[in-house]
């Protein structure tokens, strides 16, 4: 068995993993300022992909209740992990293909 037998299974716990992190990060920083009302799931939910004024500014209603880490959300860390996601099923394709 070879390095690259391995690969995609890697990728694909590495991208899952970091795709349900970046959710669960999101939920964390935006969950309650939805719950309150100062944004809708619509407006919380671009949060999740991009970052924008109106995400700035519900992050800043967070700094009271969470702790500063956890208020840093970070948008690309989901498209990290729908790049790596991505990454596993090209190399399952192209291993399938190519053997």
């Amino acid at each position: 068995m070879k390095l690259s037998d391995h690969a995609a299974p890697a990728l694909l716990a590495a991208g899952s993993f970091t795709i349900i992190a970046a959710i669960a990060w999101w939920w964390i920083t935006y969950g309650e300022v939805v719950t309150f009302g100062y944004l809708s799931w619509t407006e919380a939910g671009g949060c999740l992909v991009q970052s924008s004024d109106v995400c700035s500014l519900a992050k800043a209603l967070c700094l009271g209740s969470h702790p500063r880490i956890l208020v840093a959300y970070w948008a690309s860390a989901f498209w990290l992990g729908a790049i790596v996601l991505s990454s596993s099923l090209f190399v399952s394709d192209h291993k399938r293909t190519a053997g």
